[in-house]
């Protein structure tokens, strides 16, 4: 872990919190840190700083929180639609989502998502944010990206959607991941944007009638190239090349 994740669920009182599990564990075999000793901590949705160790034992670990710092909001908000991917896939998406700052993972049916994916306990929130904080722990990020799951595909671009940018005044542009589209990132994306919202679809691609309603709604295809990759790899390929493009711009 380069972060430990503390939660309200943890805090004894205003500076200290109580560790009993697999963190405390990472303190005293990873860490190899005793009474005294400081670790770096960020508080959930909340600034960066450091904890110090104040008791130590087999069972539990207290600590000190000090020397908070707020961090920065991002300058390109990212969110990520995904066509639901199986459990494992998931649990991959949403590590990567979390460590790579996307703000929101919006979750939605497409032709080829296996309709049994939508019955997973992975979608209850007591199971899929340990895979988020996971997620910010390797980040070294805090702010937990929002979940949210959508049953119907034309109902989500059509109607939630447009719900959406109304309540922004923000331009967001929206781009959709495609094999079989001429573009990459480089050519199509506006460099300059400050909310972007990309789509990922299932491992057997999109349906045409998929591509003509995201197209319909003011989404631009994009390749990742040669490969046809993974929805995780997807994921992670779209998001560092958005970095890299943003940080080329000069954003």
């Amino acid at each position: 872990m380069n972060l430990i994740i503390l939660t309200d669920s943890d805090k004894l009182d205003d500076t200290r919190y109580l560790l009993q599990d697999y963190r405390a564990e990472h303190i005293r075999t990873v860490l190899k840190l005793e009474a005294g000793g400081s670790f770096e901590i960020g508080l959930l949705n909340g600034p960066r700083g450091r904890a110090v160790i104040e008791k130590i034992s087999a069972k539990d670990i207290t600590v000190r929180v000090e020397n908070l710092e707020n961090i920065p909001p991002p300058e390109l908000t990212v969110d990520l639609i995904c066509a639901l991917p199986r459990p494992q896939t998931l649990k991959k998406v949403l590590f990567t989502s979390a460590m790579m700052g996307v703000r929101s993972l919006h979750l939605i049916r497409a032709n080829r998502v296996e309709k049994s994916y939508f019955q997973s306990p992975l979608l209850e929130p007591e199971n899929y944010v340990p895979h988020l904080i996971e997620g910010l722990s390797q980040g070294k990020l805090t702010r937990l990206p929002e979940v949210v799951v959508h049953d119907r595909f034309k109902v989500f671009f059509e109607d939630t959607l447009p719900g959406l940018e109304r309540n922004s005044d923000i331009k967001l542009v929206k781009l959709a991941a495609d094999p079989e589209a001429k573009g990459d990132l480089g050519e199509i994306m506006d460099k300059k944007a400050s909310w972007l919202l990309f789509a990922i679809g299932p491992e057997g691609g999109w349906v045409p009638f998929e591509i003509e309603t995201m197209e319909k709604t003011g989404f631009r295809r994009f390749t990742l190239g040669r490969w046809l990759l993974r929805v995780e790899h997807a994921v992670t390929a779209t998001l560092s090349q958005l970095e890299l493009l943003y940080r080329e711009s000069g954003g």
